[in-house]
């Protein structure tokens, strides 16, 4: 079984599409807000899009040609107690010398939160789990290199 595998050719994901109603409110979201590394930008009449560079993929929004219901409510993710919608979420890593600075301007710009503070996750990161414009759960989260003092977040 295992030379098996050695035969099959490597494989990567390269690009994950996700539909949205409004790419000006994402672009705010991820780029403003997040600091992703935006690599296109289009929104015209006709079609519109919006791509990060990922660390060997794409992350690509694309507007929908209809209106889609936003999501409500919080997606599973395994990091905390919370969620019950089955559906597709992620995470985005923050180094750690600016994860107060990113949960501050989180706050401060009115994102829906599942939580008022980060929480330690886990025993071994901060995540602070929000929306996006399209009510994507995002865990936006960072891993100290070294293990708090206390599970209540200071930041």
């Amino acid at each position: 079984m295992a030379e098996d595998k050695k035969a099959l050719p490597r494989v990567n994901i390269r690009f994950l599409f996700a539909m949205c109603n409004d790419i000006p409110a994402m672009r705010k979201f991820y780029s403003d807000l997040l600091g992703m590394q935006e690599v296109s930008y289009m929104n015209d009449e006709g079609f519109g899009w919006l791509c990060y560079q990922c660390e060997g993929f794409q992350f690509m929004f694309f507007r929908t040609h209809g209106r889609i219901p936003l999501i409500e409510n919080w997606t599973w993710q395994p990091g905390y107690e919370g969620g019950g919608f089955d559906a597709l979420s992620w995470a985005v890593e923050i180094p750690e010398t600016e994860f107060a600075d990113y949960y501050r301007r989180l706050k401060d710009a009115g994102v829906k939160a599942f939580s008022e503070k980060p929480e330690w996750r886990q025993g071994s990161y901060w995540g602070y789990s929000v929306m996006d414009p399209m009510g994507n759960t995002v865990e936006v989260y960072t891993s100290p290199k070294v293990k708090p003092d206390s599970d209540e977040w200071k930041g």
